[in-house]
């Protein structure tokens, strides 16, 4: 493990960078995906719940898979950061490709969609394991590490905002009377975004923390040993509630702006502004969030703060449930409410990632930061994959018409649900999961305190081993 060195501002943006590019795309899938798949590509609500659970439960199982290879590549520019080069492209020529519309029938239509939205999260799974990875290796200081993660979540964050204000509008502009092709260029633009953030992302970061060569390590002993880190094992079970919230409120979102949140006779169209500003609220919350959670980080118990927070995101989404949703000066405020404290907890999260691959090495011996992210991304693939399926599911069993003027009244009940007390469930969850994880800030001080005692006595003995090896091989 190397010596501390603080990060600089431009690595932090660097790194922040990464995760919005993976964002920008991720943003627009969760956000609109759900609805221009029901709403103007015309699948059923139904077959795209089960076109997301298939596809996300395959997806989620190349996440371990793409971490056991990442630490086994060895480059000159580390394990993890030339996945950022090496995927750029694919990603923006697939986020166009899932957002276009062929003009096939309805099963051709639907073999279209599971092909391509595969392939995306696919190549998505390529960038973000070993992006997530990274934010494990550029520091071993841990409070420096969750700085980066807040400036990685609040640029994550204007990526989001840059989704979410821009997309309706920019459908409008390039596709006029046709969504369909608005969709098509609007990606377009999303991923070539995409790409220069992820270039700036692989120029303004390093990996300081190295592991041993492991790939004379048999894949058996890595999961075995991933496995029995029982801190990982919570962190991964947080991770997929965490997801399932998150996914389950941001599909909702759309439903609940075009059919609850408009006054009868108004347009679906024609209210842009209205659904872009309330989508956009949630994530101008999501950035103040971010911002904040570096400040508290400082001066609070990280732990305490994941606690609180869950239970406070528990008690905004029940009020919104009751709250009609023509009600504006109450809903946009909850809605900000409900984006600022989501994101906040974010970072926390992500550093209990690379804590829970610190706790790992030290009770192992080994570091296998790869499979350690890899893994808790697939439990995130799996919480995408249950939410997503449990939203068209549920639209489904409401009655849900794609298109009709006025929702019934069991439609709308659900629609309000999927929003607000779904994503309340998944957060009470978390606030119970998190007692049962014990990498406090004082633990951590002394798991990394062992840590770099560890490998100075490695340098040391290699320092060592040297000095007795070069006389003989003088003499020979």
């Amino acid at each position: 493990m190397a010596a501390v060195k603080k990060l600089s501002v431009i690595e932090k943006l660097g790194f922040g960078m990464g995760d919005a590019a993976c964002g920008i795309v991720y943003s627009s899938v969760t956000m609109f995906l759900t609805y221009f798949y029901t709403d103007i590509y015309g699948l059923s609500a139904a077959a795209v719940g089960v076109m997301f659970l298939v596809t996300r439960i395959l997806d989620a199982v190349s996440d371990p898979l793409t971490g056991i290879v990442a630490d086994r590549v060895k480059t000159r520019w580390g394990h993890f950061r030339p996945w950022l080069i090496w995927f750029a492209i694919p990603y923006a020529v697939l986020a166009v490709m899932t957002f276009t519309t062929p003009d096939f029938g309805h099963s051709g239509k639907l073999l279209y969609a599971y092909i391509t939205y595969s392939l995306l999260m696919l190549c998505y799974t390529f960038i973000n394991i070993p992006y997530c990875a990274l934010g494990g290796v550029i520091t071993t200081d841990d409070k420096d590490r969750l700085s980066a993660q807040s400036y990685r979540f609040t640029i994550s964050s204007l990526a989001g905002l840059l989704v979410s204000v821009g997309t309706l509008w920019l459908v409008d502009y390039f596709g006029k009377e046709d969504l369909q092709a608005g969709y098509q260029a609007t990606m377009a633009v999303m991923g070539a975004i995409a790409v220069c953030m992820l270039v700036f992302c692989f120029c303004f970061t390093k990996e300081r923390i190295t592991a041993e060569d492991t790939r004379q390590v048999s894949v058996r002993s890595d999961l075995r040993n991933l496995l029995s880190n029982d801190q990982w094992r919570i962190v991964a079970i947080i991770t997929f509630f965490s997801s399932m919230a998150g996914v389950m409120r941001s599909s909702a979102t759309l439903y609940y702006a075009t059919y609850l949140m408009l006054d009868k006779g108004q347009s679906l169209v024609s209210g842009t502004a209205m659904k872009s500003t309330f989508i956009t609220t949630s994530v101008v919350g999501t950035i103040f969030g971010a911002i904040a959670a570096g400040y508290f980080a400082k001066r609070f118990s990280t732990l305490t703060m994941f606690k609180n927070i869950n239970l406070l995101l528990v008690l905004a989404g029940v009020v919104m449930f009751f709250v009609p949703p023509k009600f504006l000066p109450v809903i946009f405020p909850l809605y900000f409410i409900i984006g600022f404290l989501h994101q906040m907890y974010q970072p926390f999260k992500w550093n209990m990632m690379a804590n829970a691959a610190d706790y790992g090495e030290w009770k192992t011996g080994r570091r296998i930061t790869g499979l350690s992210f890899s893994g808790n991304l697939f439990a995130l693939k799996l919480g995408m994959a249950f939410a997503g399926a449990f939203v068209g599911f549920s639209l489904g069993w409401f009655g849900y018409h794609a298109g009709a003027e006025t929702q019934t009244a069991l439609a709308t009940t659900g629609i309000i649900g999927l929003l607000t007390v779904g994503p309340s469930v998944s957060y009470l969850i978390l606030y119970f999961l998190a007692r049962f994880y014990k990498l406090d800030d004082a633990t951590m001080k002394n798991i990394q305190r062992d840590l770099a005692k560890r490998s100075a006595e490695i340098a040391r003995g290699q320092e060592n081993e040297a000095g007795v090896l070069a006389p003989v091989m003088a003499v020979k």
